[in-house]
């Protein structure tokens, strides 16, 4: 079935946002045509009382007296589609007081209307002087104040010198300079995760300008920021991870919320790195990260929370060991996941908690008790149980979940061909867990046993859970007895 753009926009829109759309379409400056202004009251009434848009009843609608005419109704759509791209853009500019004035200003000086200009200008510095965190959109704005100040002054034809054409170079090589290093910064982060050759022509000179004039430097906040990050990632610096958390913590009530998220991205993608480099106590340092960006509600996004960046706040928790806050948390922030997810996210997280804390009838009551809709969430979960059944030697129970996993694997189609190849070796290296006994073997066999199985496990990728694995695997016996 061919998919509908403008009910997929539409019916993502609030009851506010709804209104303001349908009263955009009746605006005859912005749309003439009364065909669409019937159309989108029909599909609003349908929206509103949760009815399935049928495009036929919506054409008869818009032309009682025709028979349907598929291609008619497309372009209809099609042109409703369009219209509310444009909505979009003019609410996006009616939010865009500095744009707005950048336009009229520049307007008035095509058509020579000199005089209004001023009072325009001196708006256009008020809203200047009003941001408080000078970053990339700070300097560009100064510097197209600049430059229709400078305009301004010319048209007037006055020859006196005037301080705007040397501001407006500033402001540009200020706009410029902290681009850079943003942009090498999202070349250094993303650099860590994939393998990739990002050259940023520059960068280098810049930043030793800087170094040589730490005047400016000590003026330019935002660059010091980005400077700390790109330091960083680059020479992997304590020092520079250190400071990036200081001058956030000093600037914290300055920063827009969106910047904010994506510098403290920064320290907590470092922070990882140093977890995948052996450094486990770094899991202190991510929790109490995710504790302040909580508490400062600098983590959601849209009043949400991404359902990885819940289960990786419940990651850090469990690594640390600190079991009561992660449940709290669990619970506390559960509804700020989409409502589609809730359940699977909740479920599979509490489930994870209940098994790390060795609670392990709670984790199989839970699991029991919930049949997961998400592909991803019911694999994690039946793993989960699988390790629950082997560490409590129900062997039986084990085997069974074991092929009827692997059924699942090999024929769900909503898995990667990573997870599932994943899964399965897992699930290969279990079952050998699970059917040898070491309790009364013979230790040659047990010695030997293991060193096949760990030749296995270094061979295997990739390889689910083998952390586990490797630490079921150092245990004095591999499979344990039922007492």
């Amino acid at each position: 079935m061919r998919k509908n753009r403008f009910l997929d926009l539409y019916q993502n829109f609030n009851a506010k946002e709804r209104k303001q759309f349908v009263l955009y379409v009746h605006s005859v400056f912005f749309n003439q045509n009364k065909n669409l202004q019937a159309l989108i009251e029909a599909i609003e009434q349908c929206v509103k009382t949760k009815k399935a848009v049928e495009k036929r009843e919506m054409y008869s609608l818009c032309f009682p007296q025709e028979t349907y005419n598929e291609l008619k109704y497309n372009n209809l759509i099609s042109d409703l589609l369009y219209l509310l791209y444009d909505f979009l853009a003019q609410s996006r500019y009616t939010r865009e007081k500095v744009l707005q004035k950048q336009l009229l200003i520049r307007t008035l000086l095509d058509q020579e209307w000199l005089e209004p200009c001023v009072m325009q200008l001196e708006r256009y510095t008020q809203l200047q002087d009003a941001q408080t965190w000078q970053d990339s959109n700070y300097w560009y704005s100064a510097y197209q104040l600049q430059d229709l100040q400078d305009q301004h002054l010319m048209a007037q034809e006055k020859r006196a010198y005037t301080p705007h054409l040397q501001l407006r170079s500033d402001a540009l090589d200020r706009f410029y300079q902290l681009e850079k290093i943003k942009i090498a910064c999202d070349m250094a982060s993303r650099s860590t995760a994939v393998r990739a050759e990002y050259h940023c022509v520059f960068i280098e000179d810049i930043i030793k300008w800087y170094q040589e004039q730490p005047q400016e430097l000590a003026k330019f906040p935002a660059f010091q920021l980005y400077l700390a990050a790109y330091n960083m990632f680059t020479h992997n610096d304590d020092e520079a991870y250190l400071q990036l958390k200081d001058l956030l913590k000093t600037y914290l009530k300055l920063i827009p919320q969106q910047e904010l998220r994506l510098l403290y991205t920064y320290v907590l993608n470092f922070a990882v790195l140093r977890i995948n480099s052996g450094e486990t106590h770094y899991y202190q340092e991510i929790l109490l990260l995710y504790k302040l960006l909580l508490d400062e509600a600098i983590i959601f996004k849209n009043g949400t929370l991404t359902q990885w960046t819940f289960t990786n706040i419940i990651t850090a928790g469990i690594r640390t060991r600190d079991y009561a806050w992660t449940e709290r948390f669990i619970e506390d922030y559960q509804n700020y996941l989409a409502p589609e997810l809730r359940q699977n996210v909740y479920t599979y997280n509490l489930v994870s908690l209940y098994f790390e804390k060795k609670d392990y009838p709670s984790a199989l009551r839970m699991l029991h008790n919930v049949e997961f809709t998400d592909a991803f969430y019911h694999l994690s979960a039946k793993l989960i149980q699988l390790k629950t059944y082997y560490l409590l030697a129900e062997n039986e129970a084990l085997l069974a979940l074991i092929n009827a996993t692997r059924r699942f694997v090999q024929r769900n189609r909503q898995l990667s061909d990573y997870q599932k190849k994943s899964s399965l070796n897992f699930l290969h290296i279990l079952q050998r867990l699970s059917q040898l006994s070491f309790a009364t073997a013979d230790i040659r066999d047990a010695v030997k046993f293991k060193k096949q199985l760990k030749n296995d496990l270094a061979a295997l990728q990739p390889l689910a859970n083998k952390q586990w694995l490797e630490e079921v695997l150092e245990q004095k016996f591999l499979v344990p007895t039922k007492h």
